[in-house]
């Protein structure tokens, strides 16, 4: 079913200020759909009308335009080593961000993100909506926050609800892959594109799934695309499973191999590795060639079975994309089937703020939602943004 009040909020969002009669035209919604959309954001307070002088003299122009001061979100990313978080107003517009180093694991991870979310919050100037969290791992999508981490040692730990108690503050859990999927969807490369996957590489492999224009979650989270199977039997996944695409293609496995091969020492960075590679064929044939193989088939299968219009590669490995590029393209278009062929594909420099701009679109995306994850968390988010537009000064 359309949601027809996410797509005009979108529209405005992206686009700045715009008439009715645009809106109209872009969307193509009826005039009775579009009544309907506006009338439940204005009620909300996410839009206000703002009156524009024309160039040419005449009567004003009335466009619909976000309420921007209306409330803040914080959207923070967390990696293997460090925490990125934004802060932002509801035109999506960056106030502030902060990067700390953050390496605990367990409960230990816990504390210390409540201490660092904590600390940050204070920063906050007006009402906070509330906080979206991108982390690697499977989140549950009937949950404000049950998560599981392989990374982060967090096996059915319901994150959401606890830091939510411990800051008073509505908090809402998202795998981080799927934030970059929204980012894209929003601001970047999938933004005209109703389908298109989100493939990151780095410490992790995994996948944002965008069909018919929404994120994919599936029924019991989806895009854990480092743990299909790529080798029968092979070495023990940090998931318990064997054989995973993660185990060869990861940055650690293809670090691991290296090493074995005595290629470099342990403590060599993967930003040093590449550049060995670079200047070495043949180091640079025995650590990418396999992965890249195995990626390209894996890639294939799920364009297959799609049919996106868009691959979007991202994430810290695409520092040394360049080591696996022919050997993908080549694998992927051989395996791909002549009739799924019509897509792009998008590589994007690792960038943790864009990671982090989607972890505060999960927030904004719950104040509008009506059926979607109807939970503590997301009612309070929706109260705190009528509360806060009661205050808002009307702008003209």
């Amino acid at each position: 079913m359309r949601d027809s009040t996410n797509e005009v909020l979108r529209a405005i969002a992206t686009n700045g200020p715009v008439s009715r009669a645009q809106l109209t035209r872009d969307l193509g919604l009826s005039g009775p759909t579009l009544t309907q959309a506006t009338r439940y954001l204005f009620e909300r307070g996410l839009i206000t009308e703002i009156q524009q002088s024309p160039s040419t003299g005449g009567r004003p122009a009335t466009l619909l335009g976000l309420v921007a001061n209306a409330g803040q979100v914080l959207g923070v990313k967390l990696a293997d080593n460090h925490a990125v978080g934004i802060c932002i107003n509801l035109q999506s517009e960056i106030l502030w961000s902060f990067e700390e180093p953050f390496s605990s694991r367990g409960e230990e991870a816990i504390k210390e993100l409540i201490s660092l979310l904590k600390k940050n919050t204070k920063k906050v100037k007006g009402q906070l909506l509330g906080i979206g969290i991108g982390i690697p791992g499977v989140v549950s999508s009937n949950d404000s926050g049950l998560a599981n981490s392989a990374m982060l040692s967090w096996n059915d730990v319901n994150v959401g609800k606890r830091i939510s108690k411990a800051l008073s503050t509505p908090v809402l859990i998202e795998n981080d892959v799927n934030t970059l999927a929204i980012a894209e969807s929003l601001y970047g490369h999938g933004r005209d594109v109703s389908n298109f996957i989100t493939i990151t590489l780095g410490r992790g492999i995994g996948m944002g799934l965008v069909i018919n224009g929404e994120l994919y979650a599936g029924s019991h989270g989806a895009g854990e695309f480092g743990h299909v199977n790529a080798v029968n039997g092979g070495v023990q996944c940090e998931c318990g499973k064997f054989g995973c695409l993660e185990t060869i293609a990861s940055s650690p496995a293809i670090h691991k191999v290296a090493v074995a091969a005595g290629y470099i020492s342990k403590n060599t960075s993967m930003t040093k590795l590449w550049d060995l590679a670079r200047k070495n064929k043949k180091m640079a044939k025995a650590l990418f060639e396999a992965p890249s193989k195995q990626l390209g088939i894996s890639v294939a299968n799920v364009i297959n079975v799609i049919g996106p219009e868009l691959v979007f590669i991202s994430g810290e490995g695409v520092e040394g994309w360049d080591l696996w590029e022919a050997t993908f393209r080549e694998t992927l278009d051989s395996h791909v089937v002549s009739t799924m062929s019509g897509f792009d594909i998008e590589v994007d420099p690792w960038d943790d703020t864009k990671w982090a701009l989607g972890a505060t679109a999960i927030v904004l995306q719950a104040s509008l939602s009506r059926n979607q994850r109807v939970n503590a968390n997301v009612i309070e988010v929706k109260n705190r943004l009528r509360i806060a537009a009661k205050s808002e000064v009307k702008v003209s």
